[in-house]
């Protein structure tokens, strides 16, 4: 991976579920200088992401990230990714130096049966979220680009990915335990499930804005500065004396 430039190429499957989520709940997880972008009064749109990417740059390699909302800087709209998580520290060296992103250690266990697939993800042996979802025969070929945005002490990290896949929508299931890390962003009001079958996706380099001063105890999205990395996907842990996932 270190010998490989920018933008980055993989291939593999992905799925993303949407929720309407109170934006008064998780405004207080999204760092400033990002604002919360509301899509209608008093809500926005958060939700997960899964991929196993099985070619390309990475190599073969799952992830799975949180966007607890939409968010705005400046004249730019994204979704806020405080945390992410994968299965191999090697395939993600590269990129993770240029992000700044935080990345935790996670074991993926993915199992298809015909139109049914299942995603369970455990840290250090704690269920982290179990995803199941029945994949609609219906394909739509699709080509989009989705833009996101990170914190750092230095200032705002904005990325964006271009996809394109075939899409299908779903019906799902998922199950997020009380002590989950994901837990306390409310996901409950699900808007849609879609599951992205043969996807191609280029990934581009991140733009940095450096031209913010945080105040020490500022939220930097993953953990606080100055305070000891207690925190995991940009929460406090419930059992504090608990162990944090090991971060890649």
């Amino acid at each position: 991976m270190s010998g490989e430039r920018p933008p980055w190429k993989l291939g593999g499957f992905c799925t993303i579920i949407g929720y309407l989520v109170s934006s008064k709940r998780v405004s207080e997880f999204v760092p400033s200088p990002l604002m919360v972008a509301d899509i209608m009064p008093g809500v926005t749109l958060g939700g997960f992401y899964a991929a196993s990417y099985q070619q390309g740059d990475f190599g073969a390699v799952s992830e799975f990230s949180v966007f607890p909302a939409l968010v705005r800087y400046k004249s730019k709209k994204g979704f806020f990714v405080p945390c992410t998580m994968t299965e191999s520290s090697e395939s993600f060296s590269g990129p993770k130096g240029v992000w700044g992103l935080g990345k935790e250690g996670a074991a993926f266990h993915w199992r298809q049966q015909e139109n049914r697939h299942v995603l369970k993800i455990r840290c250090n042996g704690e269920k982290v979220i179990e995803i199941v979802f029945n994949v609609n025969r219906v394909a739509l070929p699709i080509r989009t680009s989705l833009p996101f945005f990170h914190v750092r002490p230095g200032g705002v990290i904005s990325y964006h990915a271009d996809y394109a896949a075939r899409l299908h929508f779903c019906t799902s299931r998922v199950v997020i335990p009380e002590k989950s890390p994901v837990a306390i962003y409310g996901f409950s009001r699900k808007l849609v499930t879609t599951f992205w079958e043969s996807t191609k996706i280029v990934l581009h380099p991140p733009e940095s804005e450096r031209s913010i001063v945080f105040a020490r105890g500022a939220s930097e999205g993953i953990y606080r500065v100055g305070q000891k990395p207690l925190d995991t996907c940009g929460v406090r842990k419930v059992r504090e004396t608990a162990p944090p996932c090991s971060t890649l």
